[in-house]
């Protein structure tokens, strides 16, 4: 027996729908079973600023950012988010939103807080495709209130 003469290739068309959209007769799905959906916990949308300056932060600076909130309502655990709350903390810091042990009182240092933005957003754009739900959710909302706090901060007057 050559190479070109075994068994005989069968291709099986295993979608649920025709072309047309319609469901496909004879459609029988796979025996797997599907994996039981996981609750994945919802945080309230973020609220309108309601003055021009944003509101001061807890006391408590490591909690008091998206990224320890959302470790503490379990969603991602691991490197991976602890990596996004480092560079988060430090942008807030950076933005005058919490004081940093260090430097003393609350300063503001915006080239530093889009820095860390900018490093956010190219981990959003490598990692794309590669995290899962919660790591993905984590990195965008996250992303969203730095960008939403640099541009209240760059807006208030100084």
């Amino acid at each position: 027996m050559t190479e070109g003469e075994g068994k005989p290739i069968r291709v099986v068309d295993r979608r649920m729908f025709t072309p047309e959209g319609e469901l496909r007769p004879g459609f029988e799905p796979e025996d797997s079973a599907p994996e039981p959906a996981r609750p994945v916990p919802v945080s309230p949308p973020p609220a309108a600023p309601a003055a021009a300056a944003p509101a001061p932060p807890a006391e408590d600076a490591a909690a008091s950012t998206p990224a320890a909130d959302a470790e503490a309502a379990g969603l991602p655990h691991g490197e991976f988010a602890r990596i996004v709350s480092s560079l988060a903390t430090t942008a807030y810091s950076a933005l005058g939103l919490l004081s940093d042990p260090a430097a003393g009182p609350r300063h503001r240092d915006l080239a530093i807080a889009r820095q860390m933005i900018d490093w956010l957003a190219v981990l959003e754009q490598k990692t794309r495709g590669n995290l899962s739900f919660e790591e993905s959710d984590l990195l965008s909302r996250v992303l969203y209130e730095l960008r939403l706090a640099y541009v209240e901060v760059g807006r208030a007057p100084k």
